[in-house]
């Protein structure tokens, strides 16, 4: 596993990031966002699974409420999943990740 850190001066540079890990993502694969809010998280996710659907119509809300969004119409399943509210690791087991990893 490794981490990259990016600095992007636009929208439009997050966006192309988010096209880019797209044609390299796997199944299995886990990519995780780290930032405060209002970074370009949401934005980049929308970016990937658009991509991954190769389609940029396609609705992809923020999983702020519903906490893990699924998607089964992208080149690999996704699980888009928001763990800002989680208190813990106790609270992932809740959230259902090891069935949709299964």
């Amino acid at each position: 596993m490794f981490s990259i850190t990016r600095h992007l001066p636009a929208a439009e540079a997050t966006e192309e990031l988010g096209r880019e890990i797209a044609l390299v993502a796997r199944p299995n694969a886990l990519i995780a966002l780290a930032g405060e809010l209002g970074t370009g998280k949401t934005l980049l996710a929308r970016a990937l699974i658009r991509a991954l659907a190769g389609n940029q119509a396609i609705d992809v809300p923020s999983p702020t409420f519903t906490l893990v969004q699924t998607y089964e119409e992208t080149r690999v399943a996704v699980a888009h999943a928001d763990l800002y509210r989680l208190k813990g690791g106790d609270d992932l087991s809740e959230l259902g990740l090891d069935e949709l990893i299964e």
